[in-house]
């Protein structure tokens, strides 16, 4: 990096299926952003918005020329890191003007210290209630008319499969279609994927959403029939 780069970090979290405490997560990046005095984001490997592609096309339009992107996962998640440099080489390869991109070194070494420290720590008592195990309002089955899953996995995400997740769930709402986003489901390639019982429908973008959602389908050119993984 040279005196003149305007550097940017991007801390890149791998959500669980049950999601990420974006929260925290904002906490961290505006924390992290007072200590160095530089542009930080979060982006997200998969599951949620945004994107690695999409974090790294704001920072471009706004004159970033030097980009470290930092994987939150201790330990260190091999998973994450590899997804992390094949999501911007994708990147580099459709981008106008795409900028200098590196990857940090993992945060298994500074965690360690910060682990073994808190082994002295008197910790705080545990007050949760097991309700949540017991609530009758998670023991109804509420069977939708159709179900839909949307994969929101790293390559899918990369596609655009935020996006049609978003508008299939505008479309779905009020009526007895239930959209649900997912993990991989395969054929990565070919996404945004969507999957209606037994037929996936490849390459579904926001403006198909509308079609898929009220049962019209799709032509023959966005539509295909796969077997299961």
């Amino acid at each position: 990096m040279t005196e003149s780069s305007l550097r940017a970090l991007v801390l890149v979290a791998r959500p669980t299926p049950s999601g990420v405490d974006e929260r925290s997560l904002a906490r961290l990046a505006a924390d992290v952003a007072g200590r160095v005095g530089a542009t930080v984001r979060i982006a997200h490997l998969d599951q949620l918005d945004p994107s690695i592609p999409a974090v790294l096309d704001e920072l471009v339009g706004a004159g970033v020329d030097d980009v470290l992107c930092v994987p939150l996962a201790v330990p260190a998640d091999r998973y994450l890191r590899t997804w992390i440099g094949r999501a911007v080489a994708h990147w580099r390869s459709v981008a106008a003007e795409p900028c200098e991109v590196r990857i940090a070194p993992g945060l298994t070494d500074v965690a360690v210290d910060a682990v073994a420290g808190l082994a002295t720590a008197e910790g705080e008592p545990i007050t949760a209630s097991p309700a949540g195990f017991t609530s009758p309002a998670w023991s109804v089955l509420d069977v939708p008319q159709r179900h839909l899953f949307v994969c929101r996995g790293p390559r899918c995400l990369v596609y655009g499969a935020g996006a049609t997740h978003r508008a299939m769930a505008a479309a779905a709402r009020g009526t007895g279609t239930q959209v649900t986003p997912c993990g991989c489901l395969g054929p990565c390639n070919l996404g945004p994927l969507v999957v209606d019982g037994g037929t996936w429908h490849t390459q579904v973008g926001t403006a198909e959403a509308d079609r898929l959602v009220s049962g019209e389908g799709l032509d023959t050119a966005s539509t295909g029939r796969h077997g299961h993984r």
